[in-house]
């Protein structure tokens, strides 16, 4: 089915990461162009999955959301992991951030496909956004999930954040990394090449 979002952004370069499993994909910057990409994940994603994501909604990929999530700009920063299945593109995960209005901190998310969870890519896919809000002087990232998000909890807690309670609502938890501290070192074993060298 041929995609309804605009195909003609040029998309920057990226680099192919070999996963600990020895399955290979391409991590980049988003673009517009991913558009239609991004709404076949999300569609993909479980019940469960998307539950996490999208905090117990069962949201659905309208046009208004892709192109907000689509679009890199100075308050906006994404990226996308893809492979390439039978000859077509494939997205598996994608990671964003977005700047609070103080441009001091920004709230994240991310999401793997169900089928390439437990492979280190979410990992991955966490560390561009953090490298990338330390590269813009930001002082904190934060992502607010549901309180019984238990896989959030383990994963946030080995990549160094800290979790508190929303006083507001108890249902809901706090993940915070402050960036000036020291890196949180990587525990996934991975192999980087250019895409440009394959």
């Amino acid at each position: 089915m041929a995609s309804t979002y605009d195909t003609s952004e040029k998309c920057e370069p990226g680099e192919y990461v070999t996963l600990g499993n020895g399955r290979q994909v391409l991590i980049r910057p988003i673009c517009r162009s991913d558009g239609q990409l991004e709404k076949d994940l999300i569609e993909g994603l479980s019940p469960e999955t998307r539950r996490d994501r999208f905090i117990g909604g069962s949201c659905k990929a309208s046009a208004k959301l892709i192109e907000l999530l689509t679009d890199n700009d100075q308050r906006h920063e994404a990226f996308i992991a893809i492979v390439t299945q039978n000859g077509k593109e494939r997205a598996i995960a994608v990671s964003h951030y977005a700047l609070d209005e103080d441009g001091r901190a920004a709230e994240c998310a991310i999401v793997v496909s169900d089928d390439w969870q437990g492979l280190g890519l979410g990992r991955l896919m966490l560390q561009r956004l953090i490298d990338k809000a330390r590269e813009y002087g930001l002082e904190r990232i934060y992502s607010i999930e549901s309180a019984d998000n238990m896989r959030v909890k383990r994963f946030a807690g080995e990549m160094g954040f800290e979790c508190k309670a929303d006083p507001r609502d108890y249902t809901l938890l706090t993940y915070t990394l402050h960036l000036q501290q020291i890196p949180v070192e990587k525990q996934y074993n991975t192999e980087r090449q250019p895409a440009y060298a394959r």
